[in-house]
């Protein structure tokens, strides 16, 4: 899992051995990596083969040498990595004094790709935690209530976090009235009380799922709350819910998953989390525009973004790390290679606890036309 404290460490990481950077899109669901030479595989063999060419073609020697060995290792390792080791994304990052990080992801990358720099590459890890921020999901069905927490699209269920119908000795009354009067009374009576047990009770377990989801949304640091249940009861557990919870409340998803295992509950709800994310950030984006033009704690544009990030200034920076940011004034302390501006952009935010969202500016006509990245500033 990819902690904060993890990406930090990456992020603020001294400049000094020779590191690769190997980010790998492995997922099985795509059909390009279901050949025996999948197109995960292929893209990182002719990554390191561009790189090895760009090495053999500079002239230093003691790079080249050590680029090979660590090609080597990675083309080996990479082809002996079982089903289980792929995941949906594999992330490996190594340099030639031996130390080495590899993650599987339940997310899968944007892409393919290679890094050969000083340090460790981290903008495509920064994009898994901030996509797969901790989301509490609550399955409700008629007689059961779970809590369910996705986190980097790996679905864990908490402990004592189920709640069920609690009827004691009570049952429907079965039987004919055989041809009594009263004892036909007797029976719709009794229906009639048992039923009403059975809606007192039910109540009485959303009321108790509807808290406890409050405090593990605390607990757990939930970012957003998915609500999965069918839409004649989705209204009355919604009203269940204490204010705190429903203003996290991303979608009310009309399906019934409350007996499903956590990893199918992780494969429903996943494009409503990520349909989420993506509307949250244009709202951000849009936010960020609104407040600059009133003068306000915000910077459109990578160069007021930059001196803001030198500052330490940026609460949440938005940006698309791809892009070249080379014709921008760059502070000292955040130059760079200018095709990694967007990255040392990202380190710099991430090692000073800003929160980074990273979008496709192709996708972005607003943070296209602010030049590819726009902030939310804490002063």
């Amino acid at each position: 899992m990819l902690t904060r404290q993890v990406l930090r460490d990456l992020a603020r990481a001294e400049p000094g051995r020779l590191v690769v950077s190997v980010y790998a899109r492995t997922d099985p669901r795509d059909p390009a990596n279901t050949s025996s030479s999948p197109a995960w595989l292929i893209a990182a063999r002719n990554a390191l083969r561009a790189i090895s060419e760009r090495l053999e073609g500079s002239g230093d020697r003691d790079a080249r040498l050590a680029f090979r060995a660590l090609r080597k290792r990675v083309e080996d390792e990479l082809v002996l990595l079982p089903p289980g080791g792929r995941a949906r994304s594999v992330v490996w990052i190594l340099d030639e004094g031996g130390s080495s990080t590899r993650f599987s992801l339940r997310l899968p990358l944007r892409r393919d790709r290679v890094v050969l720099d000083a340090k460790p590459f981290v903008s495509p890890l920064v994009d898994i935690a901030d996509r797969g921020a901790p989301t509490g999901v609550i399955l409700v069905g008629g007689e059961l209530v779970r809590l369910v927490q996705i986190e980097q699209g790996e679905a864990t269920e908490p402990e004592n976090a189920s709640f069920g119908l609690a009827l004691g000795d009570w049952r429907p009354y079965g039987g004919t009235a055989g041809g009594s009067p009263a004892r036909g009374l007797l029976k719709t009576s009794h229906e009639e009380h048992y039923r009403a047990r059975v809606q007192a009770q039910r109540e009485r377990m959303f009321e108790t799922a509807a808290k406890e989801a409050a405090r593990r949304m605390v607990e757990l640091g939930w970012e957003r709350i998915v609500l999965a249940c069918e839409r004649q009861i989705a209204a009355r557990f919604r009203d269940a819910l204490p204010a705190v919870v429903r203003e996290r409340l991303i979608s009310d998803a009309d399906i019934n998953l409350v007996g499903e295992e956590t990893a199918a509950v992780a494969d429903a709800v996943e494009p409503v989390i990520e349909e989420s994310w993506s509307q949250r950030t244009a709202e951000l984006i849009a936010l960020a525009y609104e407040r600059a033009q009133a003068g306000g704690a915000a910077t459109i544009g990578a160069e007021e973004t930059l001196a803001a990030l030198a500052e330490g200034r940026v609460k949440r920076l938005i940006l698309d790390p791809d892009l070249s940011y080379a014709a921008a004034r760059v502070p000292p302390s955040i130059g760079g290679p200018p095709e990694l501006l967007g990255e040392r952009a990202v380190e710099t935010a991430v090692s000073s606890s800003a929160a980074v969202s990273v979008v496709d500016a192709s996708a972005s006509p607003a943070l296209r036309d602010a030049g590819g990245m726009v902030a939310l500033l804490r002063y």
